[in-house]
């Protein structure tokens, strides 16, 4: 039997690269995701308060930035600026 390597599993899905904590923000994303989607792009939202709410929940700044920068290099998060306002599409 071939063994595979743990770079292999990660190409075909990224989230088993991320660091726990990053798993946590991504679920806690796509909790944002299903209440403020854009109406006229369905895949991307607005987070409102992200680090207060986030803060709420056992997140300091720094985790979701690290969080967020980890998710981008995973090619698992775009990030948008629109009139002030960060706008996020999950992958």
């Amino acid at each position: 039997m071939n063994k595979q390597t743990p770079e292999f599993y990660e190409k075909i899905n990224p989230l088993l690269s991320l660091s726990s904590r990053t798993l946590r923000l991504y679920s806690a994303l796509d909790i944002f995701r299903v209440k403020s989607n854009s109406i006229e792009k369905p895949d991307w939202f607005r987070t409102p308060n992200r680090d207060e709410i986030l803060g709420k929940v056992g997140f300091s700044k720094a985790d979701i930035d690290s969080g967020i920068t980890e998710l981008i290099d995973a090619n698992l998060l775009q990030v948008q600026n629109k009139n002030h306002d960060q706008w996020y599409c999950l992958k």
